[in-house]
Parts: C-alpha cells; sequence; structure tokens
C-alpha cells in the first residue's frame, strides 16, 4: 500500500491534474502519457493525500 511520504497517511488517491491559469483540478485515476524526444516514453503517475493534500508526482518508463 502506498503511503504519503508528507504525512506518512495511507489515504492516497491516483488522479489526473487539469491547469487553467493559475487554478487546477484534480480528477481521480487518471494517467497522462508524455512523449519526450527520446525513444523511450514515460508514464506520469500523480498521487494525492486525502489527509493533508500533498501531491506526489513521479515518472516511469515504459516500452
Amino acid at each position: 500500500m502506498k503511503e504519503c511520504i508528507a504525512c506518512h497517511s495511507g489515504q492516497i488517491k491516483q488522479v489526473d491534474i487539469i491547469t487553467r491559469d493559475k487554478e487546477f483540478t484534480l480528477i481521480e485515476n487518471s494517467e497522462a502519457v508524455v512523449s519526450p524526444q527520446s525513444d523511450k516514453s514515460h508514464k506520469i503517475i500523480k498521487f494525492v493525500c486525502l489527509n493533508c493534500g500533498f501531491i506526489n508526482l513521479y515518472a516511469e518508463d515504459y516500452f
């Protein structure tokens, strides 16, 4: 089970982040794929802690 790196709570949800001007919206259980200039692509995974609101982003390589 994933844990928040800020408060160590187990209340984590995977989300997508949509930005508009200075505001953002979180949408539950979504993933975004970006294609960098190299041959590798990365899956950007985003989690939000429901306890403290910390947003954690990380990328995984996939082929």
